[in-house]
């Protein structure tokens, strides 16, 4: 399920984690996803190897901590939705 809110698109299915980081002048919003599993072809064998590589996370500023704060919740409120449905 790939929700939108404040510009930011993410796949809820894939997403570990949203955390806040907080600044002196504000704050981050952060979101980690699970590692990505891609097919590799070995040139010697000519076989598929599953590999897991890790996804980078990726944050938005926000200036305002009342701002972040309310987009945490919208966010964590959205994956659980799609987490329960």
């Amino acid at each position: 399920m790939i929700y939108q809110h404040n510009g930011i698109a993410v796949n809820l299915y894939s997403l570990k984690v949203i955390r806040i980081e907080k600044t002196e002048e504000g704050g981050y919003l952060v979101f980690e996803f699970d590692n990505a599993i891609i097919a590799i072809l070995k040139d010697e064998t000519d076989e598929l190897l599953d590999g897991s590589y890790r996804n980078e996370p990726f944050s938005q500023y926000y200036e305002d901590i009342g701002a972040l704060e309310a987009d945490f919740k919208i966010w964590v409120d959205a994956w659980n939705e799609a987490v329960v449905s």
